[in-house]
């Protein structure tokens, strides 16, 4: 897969390298949109990019130690918004990342499975727990259709 993205990468910047700069920014601007649709989809479905479920939530349980409600739901409610994450693009690129820190820090700890602060205890100290890994953003086999579509639409004549 890494391959192909590097080959892919290599095939799109060649032909993006032929456009002038404002075409340029207004291709990758369409790439990134696309990209983020179609990552807040898969976000939406709770799948990863390789089409392999997210890993469910741990179960909680209130004060009595019973099970909460809606203990096994979707996850990230907030940052399946078109909203919470902005498209930086640029003549050379697009970066997809997200508007504020809070779905930042949300985004970078299921992204990468760490271990964070979750609240404290009555005597002050820290309950830190570690989640697991799930990918949020990615390239799957879809986005790179979706690349060959945007450079499809490049190469096209516009007057026939």
């Amino acid at each position: 897969m890494a391959d192909d993205l590097s080959r892919l990468d290599e095939w799109f910047g060649r032909i993006i390298a032929g456009l002038e700069p404002a075409q340029r920014r207004k291709a990758t601007l369409k790439l990134g949109r696309l990209l983020r649709r179609s990552n807040l989809k898969r976000i939406g479905a709770n799948v990863d990019p390789d089409g392999v479920p997210f890993a469910p939530r741990k179960a909680r349980l209130d004060r009595r130690g019973r099970l909460r409600k809606g203990a096994g739901g979707k996850m990230f409610k907030g940052l399946r918004k078109l909203a919470k994450w902005r498209i930086n693009a640029a003549a050379d690129g697009v970066e997809i990342m997200p508007v504020t820190n809070t779905a930042d820090r949300v985004g970078s700890v299921s992204q990468f499975g760490q271990t964070v602060t979750v609240g404290r205890l009555r005597n002050g100290r820290k309950i830190r727990a570690k989640y697991e890994e799930r990918r949020l953003l990615g390239f799957s086999r879809e986005d790179e259709d979706l690349a060959l579509q945007v450079a499809g639409e490049l190469l096209e004549p516009k007057g026939i």
